[in-house]
């Protein structure tokens, strides 16, 4: 354990759950659906950051008149939805076991997510994962999303952490420009973007897996 380090921040999709690669398949389904080009592009956009800056995203690639980017966001999270009834929600790579053994080494856990609150929690319950995390914020809960680093001091301060004594995990570019701009320490666990000379600047640590954030700390 890191003397100086006191408090871990989590995103949550792309970092603990499965989800953007779920996402991706849905946007693409939705995509050949509409006859909507170039939705990859809109996707890596959109990787990390809240509803409204995703429905404004779309609204930039979609050209019918009768479909919007709320409507495309409202009919992915249907059909995302309807996957994780019938299958369940993806964990990463040994997610649960990181949790378990940095809450047992005394670290404050946080989860800071980009995601609506109310979907938050009961996707956190769903896969076990609520009673590793002291305090937990989603979208809905703060004026600006990343990659402004209020989510994450929001977080930390809930957390009576500092940020100079804060990690922040996170898979997304705009999440580690958060994290970074927070003064935090942001580890980059990469998830379907790979990082770039911004990225290995900005990130602390860019590490392969949840195991290897649980092994370093």
């Amino acid at each position: 354990m890191y003397d100086n380090i006191k408090t871990i921040i989590f995103d949550m999709d792309g970092v603990l759950f499965d989800s953007e690669n779920l996402d991706k398949r849905v946007w693409l389904d939705l995509a050949l659906k509409y006859g909507i080009k170039d939705i990859m592009q809109a996707f890596a956009e959109c990787i990390g950051t809240p509803d409204s800056n995703i429905i404004s995203v779309l609204d930039r690639y979609i050209a019918s008149p009768q479909l919007n980017g709320e409507k495309f966001r409202r009919e992915s999270l249907v059909v995302f939805d309807k996957y994780v009834e019938e299958q369940g929600m993806p964990l990463k790579y040994y997610a649960a076991e990181c949790l378990a053994d940095l809450k047992k080494k005394g670290y404050k856990l946080g989860l800071a997510s980009s995601t609506p609150v109310e979907r938050v929690k009961p996707q956190l319950t769903d896969t076990k994962l609520i009673g590793y995390f002291d305090d937990i914020i989603g979208g809905g809960m703060f004026k600006k999303g990343k990659p402004d680093p209020e989510i994450f001091l929001m977080s930390c301060e809930r957390l009576g952490g500092k940020p100079d004594e804060t990690i922040v995990i996170e898979d997304s570019y705009n999440g580690i420009r958060a994290a970074y701009g927070a003064g935090m320490r942001p580890i980059m666990v990469p998830d379907i973007i790979q990082p770039d000379d911004e990225m290995r600047d900005k990130a602390w640590k860019i590490l392969p897996d949840l195991k290897a954030v649980s092994e370093l700390l």
